[in-house]
């Protein structure tokens, strides 16, 4: 049975696809998408050059240039821009602003799609109309970004999350209606009281993907705060703490030699065995497999 969050994912795959059809745009070779609350994010692998129009997003709009150089032409309300697009560059668009497009050759790309109330309902987001700009941090965000999102089999939820509410929180700070009086950071961590209820959480549904909206919930906090606050009590963020539990609970099941690989990878919410390699021989130096024998 598929998640909700999956069947949305499919349909805006599907719709964008249309969408390019529509323009006689032909498919990218690659297009991946992640939905959560108040966010979607989209890649896309050698989109061929075309023209297309969309209509007002109900979200801000963050576009990130992955080709080395991108002939494009933005035209939004009554305004165009041509610009060569250089690796790293970027393109903001309010809320509901219709917009046309063209590019003069392949294109790969990030998309990030954000609401208003993404970091919480007391923190609105309402980002500047820029047709192209660079910020070393988010750059460096997105393309973390981008290369998680290309290894979508292996894709953590919650990291993707972690890393889209730091672009969301960047924005607000630097490029939005509010920048100049934009909240600084959480100087507290959480709550004894919240950290309990939110180990206690991750410890439960170790064996399934935790999103960074749930956590949040549980600590009555919007996950801009929520994540900050995390990682002033535990010293580390959300996504880092559940991946050592979930290591940590590999290790309590390989040395009691009573399950399988696979069954210990989907058991400690692994996507996949192969996964689950990986990312415990990067925390332990060892694989699964070896640390069983020595164990």
């Amino acid at each position: 049975m598929e998640l909700p969050h999956t069947i949305s994912e499919t349909f805006h795959r599907s719709h964008w696809l249309a969408l390019l059809e529509r323009y006689g745009v032909g498919h990218p070779k690659a297009l991946h998408v992640i939905e959560a609350p108040g966010i979607l994010v989209q890649t896309i692998l050698d989109e061929p050059p075309g023209r297309i129009s969309l209509e007002g997003s109900p979200g801000n709009v963050l576009m990130f240039n992955m080709s080395a150089v991108q002939g494009l032409r933005q035209t939004r309300e009554g305004r165009s821009f041509v610009s060569n697009m250089l690796l790293g560059d970027m393109t903001l668009m309010p809320c509901g602003v219709p917009s046309e497009w063209s590019w003069n050759s392949t294109c790969d790309r990030l998309d990030i799609i954000l609401s208003a109330d993404v970091l919480g309902e007391e923190t609105k987001l309402d980002v500047m109309d820029r047709f192209l700009f660079r910020d070393r941090e988010i750059e460096a965000i997105c393309r973390r970004l981008y290369h998680e999102m290309s290894l979508m089999s292996a894709a953590h939820r919650l990291y993707i999350q972690s890393l889209v509410t730091e672009v969301a929180a960047l924005l607000l700070q630097r490029h939005s209606t509010a920048s100049n009086s934009a909240n600084g950071l959480p100087t507290s961590g959480l709550s004894r009281s919240q950290a309990r209820r939110v180990l206690e959480y991750i410890e439960a549904n170790l064996c399934r993907e935790i999103a960074l909206s749930e956590l949040a919930g549980i600590a009555d906090l919007s996950p801009y705060h929520f994540l900050r606050m995390f990682k002033r009590t535990m010293g580390v963020t959300p996504y880092r703490y559940v991946l050592e539990r979930r290591v940590e609970g590999a290790k309590k099941m390989l040395r009691a030699k009573a399950a399988s690989l696979v069954e210990i990878a989907l058991a400690m919410g692994f996507c996949n065995q192969s996964h689950f390699t990986t990312t415990f021989h990067r925390a332990v130096g060892a694989t699964p497999a070896e640390f069983k024998k020595m164990a």
